[in-house]
């Protein structure tokens, strides 16, 4: 509403200055032919250096006046060309009087030349030409929201304002604002509220069903009741892990988690994780290699990084563990790529990922089979973590996979010499 009111405030101020001047130019114009009038009906004749000089000083005047409404002119075109909303005005008969180009930009028009033609011409959506036809006709004010799917997918707002011009002639104001980001963080908040319903909902069930089943139980079988206490505790260490997960997460999107930057050797990074994971691949009958061929030093978090391999390293080992023939084998190797950047690679022999859910594989709670993600206790929010560690060390994650042959993470960071300690803390 601000810019609709500044809108008409400026709107107003060129109409009633143009009145001004038009006036004004009437006026002179008058004073400037009754002079000359009156230097013709002289009795003494008129000397040809007078009228030269009235004509010349009417010509002057009328130069300055219209350069003037040229400027004012523009001085609007610049105004309106600098709202983020697209404006369209259009008159009684349905023709674009005036428009910016943000309308263009949020129609998908490269030529955006629209005055004088009609909004048939221009407007290809037929619910906004409906919308506008309609309030034109019925001269309302009106709002309305338009899903556009071409150029590109968009949620548009459209605001009807009818207006009365000089001589009771009638025009339509539209004001166009773009609400996609809106639209899609509604969308947004509305998926991440049922995923995180969902994750929690599971677990809860379990643990309410074998809860009340031992409540019932008499305790007489032992085995039976440690079998349900056993379930009940990796329920709860799932919940458990999601909230920590998505604490985690809010921590990094907000800028509050710490980080302690230092200057380190990736090599440490490599065996503290390969230590870590050791017992689960002897478990899984999993084969781990690690290589880190040079003495790369990164400057970062220790335990941050640590927690971005771990993530990869963990998931590529049960992912893996998960395929029934073949070599079941994870690397996990650091290497320099050129003098500016290395990388860590965690590579795997395992199931392997659809090409087609390689894009979305960073996304909260995107699983590419649910089930089976379930299955190996994945939250769904580990590789988004992983993408926003990476990024706060002024890094990128990179992502190969193939179905049936295995999937190449590979974490690419700035080397430590190419690394500013002003720039290596994340605001």
């Amino acid at each position: 509403m601000e810019v609709l009111t500044i809108f008409f405030g400026i709107l107003s101020l060129v109409f009633f200055g143009l009145f001004i001047f038009f006036y004004f130019i009437h006026k002179r114009n008058l004073e400037i032919l009754n002079s000359i009038s009156h230097i013709v009906s002289s009795k003494d004749g008129v000397p040809v250096i007078r009228l030269i000089d009235a004509l010349k000083e009417m010509k002057e005047d009328l130069e300055s006046r219209y350069s003037e409404a040229t400027k004012s002119r523009e001085n609007m075109r610049i105004i309106l060309e600098n709202v983020n909303d697209g404006i369209v005005i259009v008159n009684g008969e349905g023709k674009i009087m005036l428009s910016n180009s943000s309308v263009c930009k949020f129609i998908g028009i490269e030529n955006c030349a629209l005055e004088g033609k009609k909004i048939v011409e221009v407007f290809e959506n037929y619910d906004i030409l409906n919308f506008i036809d309609k309030n034109l006709k019925n001269f309302t004010t009106d709002s309305s929201e338009f899903a556009l799917v071409y150029p590109q997918k968009r949620y548009l707002k459209c605001d009807a304002i009818p207006v009365v011009l000089k001589e009771n002639e009638k025009a339509l104001i539209i004001v166009i604002k773009d609400v996609t980001n809106e639209r899609e963080l509604d969308n947004f908040r509305r998926e991440f509220i049922s995923n995180v319903s969902h994750e929690l909902k599971t677990p809860l069930t379990s643990i309410h069903g074998y809860a009340e089943t031992l409540m019932d139980d008499d305790f007489k079988d032992v085995e039976m009741v440690r079998k349900f206490l056993g379930i009940i505790e990796n329920e709860s260490a799932r919940m458990s892990r999601l909230i920590n997960d998505l604490l985690d997460l809010q921590k990094l999107e907000e800028g509050k988690a710490e980080f302690k930057f230092e200057e380190l050797d990736l090599s440490r990074v490599v065996d503290y994780v390969s230590r870590i994971v050791k017992p689960m691949t002897e478990s899984l009958n999993v084969d781990l290699k690690t290589s880190c061929k040079d003495h790369i030093k990164v400057y970062g978090d220790f335990d941050r990084l640590v927690q971005a391999v771990l993530n990869l390293t963990d998931n590529a080992i049960k992912y893996t563990s998960q395929k029934e023939n073949g070599t079941k084998l994870v690397e996990v190797i650091c290497e320099k790529i050129d003098d500016k950047s290395c990388q860590i690679k965690v590579k795997d022999t395992g199931i392997g990922i659809p090409a087609d859910a390689l894009s979305r594989l960073f996304e909260r709670f995107y699983r590419v089979d649910k089930a089976r993600s379930r299955k190996v206790g994945g939250t769904g929010l580990g590789l988004s973590i992983v993408k926003m560690i990476v990024e706060a060390h002024k890094g990128k994650v990179e992502v190969s996979s193939e179905v049936g042959k295995g999937s190449e993470f590979r974490i690419i960071l700035p080397l430590s010499e190419t690394v500013n300690d002003s720039d290596s803390v994340p605001a």
